[in-house]
C-alpha cells in the first residue's frame, strides 16, 4: 500500500496544501518548526483515523483560520501484490462527529481505515521500544496481529472489557464468589485465544528478526523470546485459579495476556543493559524490518514507513545499511530530514524517490 496523493485543509499549520508523493522514497526537507512532522502526521492520521501527537482535534485544527474542522483526502494505492485502491477522506470538527469515508461509503469506525492501510511510525520516540515498559512492546506486537488475524482486534476489546469487570469485583469490600468464577473462564477462553494468535504471528516474525540481527551485526547471544502473560506451564484458567487470593489482595489482575511482553535478553540479563546506544537503535530498526518484512511475506501485505527525525541517531556506514534493506522491501518511505545530504549518505542514486521542501507550512515539490 502507497499513498497516491494526499489534500490537506487546515490540519497543524498547513492551510491548503496537495501532494502527489512517490510510491517509493519521499525526502521532506525543511527547517525546525517548518511543518515536516505535521505533514508526516497528516499521512499517518489518512492511513489510521488518528494522530500519533494529539488526541485533541482543536490542537490540530489550524489556529490561524477561523475553521472549526480539518479535512483529509487520500488515494491510498495497492501495490502490485494487492491490486487495491482506496479513496479516503476525513473531516474532524471540534463542534461535529467525525466523518471518515472510503470509497465514498460511510465507515464508522477508524479501526476499519488502519486495517486497509498498514502504517509504521519510526520516530526519536521508537527508540524506547527496547528499553521502555511492556505495554510498548505489546503494542508493537499487537500491530502485526491487528493487521493479519481478522478477530483479533475483537478478542482483545472483548478480553479487555471482561478484565475491567473481573477488576472491579476485585475492588469490591465483599467479593462474588460466583460473578468471579464467571468472569474467570470468559477470561480464560478469551485470553487463550489472543494467546494463540500472538504467538502464531511471534513465530513468523522471529524468524525475520534473527536475519535481520544478523545483517546488523548485533550480539549473536541475543535472544528475543514471547512472554504470554502467565506461567507458560499452565493454561490461563489454571494461573488465574492459583493467584485468585493474590488477586484479591491487590484489587487487580496479575494473569493474562494483557501482561504479555517480547523479551529480549543477553546471557540472561536484559539486553538494553549489554547493548550499546548506537546498537539498541539497530535493534529497533531491525524489529520494525522484520514487522514489515512478515507482513509482505507471510501475508501479501505492504506497509507505508513514515521516519521522523532519525537520520542523525545513526552513523553514515548504518543509516546505509538501513536503508538498503528499507528500500529493498515493497514499502513506501516518507521521511523527514533537514537538508537533502540523506540521498548522499544512502548512495540512492538507482532508487526513484520525489522531494519536497516544507517552510511555513507550504510544501513545494523540489524537480
Amino acid at each position: 500500500m502507497s499513498i497516491e496523493n494526499l489534500s490537506l485543509t487546515s490540519f497543524r499549520n498547513i492551510t491548503d496544501v496537495k501532494v502527489a508523493l512517490h510510491p517509493k522514497l519521499n525526502l521532506i526537507c525543511g527547517s525546525n518548526a517548518s511543518g515536516k512532522t505535521s505533514f508526516l502526521e497528516s499521512c499517518y492520521f489518512i492511513s489510521t483515523g488518528r494522530s500519533f501527537r494529539s488526541r485533541r482535534i482543536e490542537n490540530i485544527i489550524n489556529r490561524e483560520s477561523a475553521s472549526t474542522d480539518f479535512i483529509l483526502f487520500g488515494n491510498l494505492k495497492g501495490s502490485l501484490s494487492e491490486h487495491t485502491n482506496y479513496n479516503v477522506g476525513i473531516k474532524k470538527s471540534t463542534i461535529l462527529p467525525t466523518q471518515i469515508k472510503v470509497n465514498k461509503e460511510t465507515i464508522k469506525s477508524a479501526s476499519q481505515l488502519a486495517k486497509l492501510s498498514p502504517v509504521i511510525l519510526i520516530d526519536p520516540l521508537s527508540f524506547e521500544l527496547l528499553t521502555g515498559t511492556p505495554t510498548q512492546r505489546r503494542q508493537f506486537l499487537d500491530w502485526g496481529v491487528f493487521h493479519v488475524e481478522p478477530l483479533f482486534s475483537s478478542n482483545w476489546n472483548n478480553y479487555i472489557n471482561c478484565l475491567k469487570q473481573r477488576n472491579s469485583l476485585l475492588r469490591n469490600a465483599k467479593i462474588d464468589q460466583i460473578s468471579l468464577k464467571i468472569w474467570d473462564n470468559k477470561l480464560s477462553e478469551l485470553g487463550e485465544l489472543i494467546h494463540i494468535e500472538r504467538n502464531t504471528y511471534f513465530d513468523k516474525f522471529k524468524k525475520r528478526l534473527t536475519h535481520y540481527l544478523n545483517y546488523f551485526s548485533i550480539n549473536e547471544e541475543i535472544k528475543v523470546s514471547y512472554y504470554k502473560g502467565w506461567d507458560r506451564t499452565k493454561n490461563l484458567s489454571e494461573s488465574l485459579a492459583q493467584s485468585r487470593d493474590k488477586d484479591i489482595d491487590r484489587k487487580f489482575t496479575q494473569s493474562g495476556p494483557h501482561r504479555a511482553d517480547i523479551k529480549v535478553s543477553i546471557y540472561g540479563q536484559p539486553a538494553s543493559e549489554s547493548l550499546s546506544r548506537g546498537q539498541q537503535k539497530l535493534f529497533v530498526f531491525a524489529m520494525h524490518l522484520a514487522q514489515m518484512q512478515t507482513l509482505f511475506d507471510d501475508f501479501n501485505k505492504s506497509a507505508v514507513v513514515l521516519i521522523d527525525d532519525v537520520t542523525a541517531e545513526l552513523d553514515g556506514s548504518n543509516l546505509q545499511l538501513v536503508f538498503n534493506k528499507l528500500l529493498a522491501l515493497d514499502a513506501q518511505v516518507i521521511v523527514t530530514v533537514l537538508n537533502n545530504s540523506l540521498l548522499e549518505r544512502i548512495q540512492s542514486d538507482n532508487t526513484g524517490y520525489k522531494m519536497f521542501h516544507v517552510e511555513h507550512g507550504i510544501i513545494t515539490a523540489i524537480e
